[in-house]
């Protein structure tokens, strides 16, 4: 992959961040590696990615404690494959975060995490 410039995301990016599944990586306190899948991960505009948290597990505890995200999705036929890094803004229990579970069909108790995009590559 290779670091774009850009760090507004294509029409072609956007589209392929809200059809393909999603993977987050975040990092603990302690510099460990975390991945994991995010079905609800969908474009909230071309600088921002956003998804409904419900398992409020490692990710969250990472996020929680300042970690920076990546995000990546990718088509194993076509061999391509985009990636964010960005900083992870939540929302819980406030308006947006019950609209976004509304949305994406999650419980109302779910918060919403919206991710800034700082890099892309591609």
């Amino acid at each position: 992959m290779k670091k774009l410039e850009a760090t507004t995301l294509t029409a072609d990016q956007q589209k392929f961040f809200n059809d393909a599944l999603a993977f987050v990586a975040s990092v603990d306190k302690d510099g460990n590696p975390h991945v994991g899948p995010k079905g609800s991960v969908t474009v909230l505009d071309d600088k921002h990615l956003v998804w409904s948290e419900v398992t409020f597990a490692h990710l969250w505890d990472n996020i929680k404690a300042g970690s920076k995200v990546a995000i990546v999705v990718a088509d194993v036929p076509s061999h391509t494959n985009v990636r964010i890094v960005g900083t992870a803004t939540v929302h819980e229990g406030d308006d947006f975060a019950k609209e976004y579970a509304a949305k994406v069909g999650k419980p109302a108790t779910a918060a919403a995490v919206v991710v800034e995009v700082e890099e892309i590559f591609a």
